[in-house]
């Protein structure tokens, strides 16, 4: 430790001189023109419970208690899937000219949007926190643009989650109504009436439980424009900088006097 504060004592000036040199760089670095600030937008929801809204739930044909509001792990991993897949991704990049905002020029349009997909997936993050809920953030230097893209990913996604929940109620519908019509012919007696009507009633279920008004996700707090950068924390890089080039110089220093050293004792011992 002595020998470190000796060689500091005597390289003092060249030192800090280096470590002056390296903040200087450092702030002219996180300057705005050259390392533009970005935003995060973030929007928090949690997902509702399919099965709360199944026929069977709502029209207490079984027992239905202990369906909760919330949809449980399994339903969260279907909705982050949806969140990630390059089918969301591909709609974010034509909806906000994504490949024209991050500037990739290219002339084969496949490399353009190869490298337009990498900067969004670098920005871009979606997550299941510790409460359960569902986090989706994106980064961007423009603050509006991006709480507009979380609104537009978590909506467009909210839509294909949609879809695939009614797909199959929407395939038994046909299904019923196909038996209906097939049953309208025959009905002339008592038992096949009360059978149509039974028909009739469970596509009426069917009908109501497949419907697209249902709430399938709870906002807690929904994407605003940042008013306060994420990143570069210009203080931080220009106290990394100058931590780092301080100990750099005083271990070229320890170097040269160690060689110098050295090669005083080769001279005194030949």
């Amino acid at each position: 430790m002595l020998d470190v504060i000796k060689v500091f004592l005597h390289w003092k000036k060249q030192i800090i001189l280096f470590t002056l040199i390296a903040i200087l760089a450092s702030v002219i670095i996180t300057m705005p023109f050259i390392m533009p600030p970005y935003f995060k937008s973030t929007q928090i929801f949690y997902l509702s419970n399919p099965e709360s809204t199944d026929r069977a739930a709502l029209f207490n044909e079984k027992e239905a208690g202990g369906v909760g509001i919330f949809g449980g792990k399994e339903d969260v991993n279907r909705f982050l899937s949806i969140l990630t897949s390059e089918q969301v991704k591909e709609a974010v990049i034509q909806k906000f000219d994504l490949k024209k905002h991050y500037q990739f020029d290219a002339d084969n349009p496949a490399v353009q949007l190869f490298y337009t997909k990498r900067e969004f997936s670098g920005n871009f993050k979606a997550i299941r926190n510790d409460l359960g809920a569902l986090e989706v953030s994106i980064m961007d230097t423009d603050a509006q643009l991006a709480s507009d893209m979380v609104r537009y990913i978590v909506a467009y996604s909210d839509t294909v989650y949609r879809n695939l929940l009614i797909e199959n109620k929407g395939i038994i519908l046909g299904l019923l109504d196909k038996q209906i019509e097939e049953k309208q012919l025959t009905a002339t007696d008592k038992t096949n009436l009360e059978e149509l009507q039974k028909l009739r009633l469970i596509r009426d279920q069917y009908k109501v439980s497949s419907s697209n008004t249902f709430k399938t996700i709870y906002t807690v707090e929904q994407a605003t424009p940042a008013v306060k950068k994420t990143k570069p924390v210009r203080w931080m890089i220009v106290l990394g900088t100058a931590i780092g080039a301080f100990i750099v110089s005083i271990f070229i220093a320890l170097l040269i006097e160690s060689y110098k050293n050295a090669t005083q004792q080769a001279l005194q011992d030949n």
